[in-house]
């Protein structure tokens, strides 16, 4: 009977023992769940919080001002924007003058001085500016000319030299230029050509040789120009983009040309071209934006276009401009300002635009050129005056 007791206590602890187990690892099990479902909310909330914020930085674009022309700006037909230090030269096709503002606020440029076409100068229809040591080389379209000024003081540009189209040269209706080393690179439109000058005594600038188009090279109206290492792209108005060999910058050599409608591409309308790392950006009036991988300068591929429609503001596109890795893109047809993330340029994504409002008050109606200057974005249609947009990301 001893034995008996003694052993239904035992068995009686252990359930007890048993039970109070059981009842801890259920309280366990409910604490875990409890926990696991508090940290699923928190980054459920987290992952909010993000997205909210993500939305919340859509809207990445802003326009804060216009800056209109008076009596002693050269803001008429405001075409381009050169910056230079604390300064930018603006190009103005009514006024035939040349704008000079301080750019030390770049969210507020003040008029610091103007110069206007003469007799002694060649300056109507001003369209690009190109910048060696203290001169500027400024290209009229009208005049088809190169007009040279000393600026060792930027706001009070010297007229030193120019030199005019002539039957050797190739600057009818110019548009774009560059400089690499000692020579200018000209667009000359008009002649279907490309022109060299050397520059290495500004105020004697030389004509060295002229590049026009022909059965190998493709420069029907070209526009713009860049150059990467030792070759130059330039994209045409009416064929697609000719890349040279500039190793002897006087003797530029065909490397390759990206055709429109050749394997596909769409660059009809070319008018400004880009460089982005091993990347290449063009802007059509026609067709948008398109955007190739040049690692190998001899066999371009084509990674990615945007195609312009109503809603995403890239009718006509005219120009642009890179900072960091956002594009910049301005419409004359949308009408509109256009911020693209190009940091993995296979897939751009447009992250905000701004259209003009046609209240006659912004300054991005028939945008033709943009110029990004720190975090502020400077927009000119052709108009008496120029906006200014800010962005974040």
């Amino acid at each position: 009977m001893n034995y008996l007791k003694t052993y239904s206590k035992i068995k009686n602890n252990q359930g007890a023992s048993w039970l109070w187990l059981v009842i801890i690892l259920f309280l366990i099990i409910i604490l875990i769940t409890t926990m696991w479902a508090f940290l699923g909310q928190l980054t459920d909330s987290t992952k909010k919080t993000n997205n909210k914020q993500t939305n919340e930085t859509a809207k990445n674009l802003s326009y804060i001002k216009s800056i209109k022309d008076n009596e002693e700006m050269a803001l008429a037909g405001v075409h381009e924007f050169w910056p230079r230090g604390n300064y930018v030269y603006i190009t103005s096709v009514k006024d035939n003058g040349l704008e000079i503002m301080d750019i030390s606020d770049p969210a507020n440029p003040k008029h610091v001085g103007a110069f206007f076409d003469n007799e002694k100068t060649l300056m109507k229809k001003p369209h690009s500016v190109s910048f060696y040591n203290n001169y500027a080389f400024v290209g009229s379209m009208e005049d088809s000319a190169i007009q040279v000024f000393d600026i060792s003081n930027p706001i009070d540009p010297k007229p030193v030299a120019s030199l005019k189209d002539s039957a050797t040269t190739g600057l009818k209706n110019l548009h774009g230029m560059i400089i690499k080393g000692d020579y200018l690179y000209v667009a000359g439109t008009g002649d279907n050509a490309l022109e060299i000058i050397d520059i290495s005594n500004p105020t004697t600038p030389q004509h060295v040789n002229t590049i026009f188009d022909n059965e190998s090279i493709s420069l029907k109206a070209p526009h713009s120009i860049v150059i990467k290492n030792n070759y130059m792209y330039i994209v045409t108005a009416d064929e697609g983009i000719e890349i040279l060999d500039i190793s002897d910058p006087a003797k530029p050599k065909h490397i390759s040309s990206i055709i429109h409608d050749d394997h596909n591409h769409k660059l009809d309308g070319g008018h400004d071209i880009k460089i982005y790392k091993n990347y290449l950006i063009s802007a059509s009036y026609v067709d948008g934006i398109n955007i190739f991988d040049i690692s190998n300068p001899k066999n371009p591929i084509e990674v990615a276009e945007i195609h312009p429609t109503e809603e995403n503001g890239l009718l006509s596109v005219s120009s642009l401009d890179i900072y960091e890795n956002f594009l910049f893109a301005v419409s004359e047809v949308g009408h509109a300002l256009v911020m693209i993330n190009i940091e993995n340029p296979s897939n751009p994504i447009i992250m905000d635009l701004i259209k003009d409002d046609a209240s006659g008050e912004m300054f991005l109606w028939n945008g033709h050129f943009v110029k990004v200057v720190e975090n502020y974005i400077y927009t000119a249609g052709l108009q008496d005056g120029f906006g200014i947009s800010t962005f974040s990301y």
